[in-house]
């Protein structure tokens, strides 16, 4: 597909983050009690649990199916989330001292920022960026 250009649409916002979990409950901990997101609103139907948590401006919606879906979403998905941090180092330090497991040993460069990987509840890639 081809696009021409256009004028962008006005006042456009990103609303929030909507991440796919296996357990709602267990993701939200991990995201408010490790990270310090804030707990939101929480919504339950037929098929799907929905946890809200906030950090500044930003919304994280954990997503829980029930049942889960039969199939994992490929190309065109999320490949990580990122946080800004004043402190890398901190961070890491407190994040391994309650077994978070990182994918490399220290912080790397990249874009002009240390950034490090680590995994949440159901393995996400969740990246900190010093700033």
């Amino acid at each position: 597909m081809t696009y021409r250009n256009s004028e962008p649409i006005e006042n456009l916002a990103l609303a929030h983050l909507g991440l796919v979990v296996a357990d709602a409950d267990r993701s939200a901990q991990f995201y408010s009690q490790v990270l310090g997101l804030t707990m939101g609103l929480s919504h339950v139907t037929d098929n799907l649990k929905i946890v809200n948590l906030h950090t500044g401006t930003m919304t994280v919606e954990l997503l829980e199916y029930i049942p889960a879906p039969p199939v994992k979403r490929g190309a065109g998905f999320f490949d990580h989330i990122a946080f800004t941090v004043a402190d890398l180092d901190s961070a890491v330090e407190k994040l391994r001292k309650l077994g978070v497991p990182f994918e490399t040993e220290t912080p790397r460069q990249a874009i002009g920022h240390r950034i490090i990987f680590f995994a949440g509840p159901d393995g996400e890639r969740i990246e900190l960026m010093e700033m």
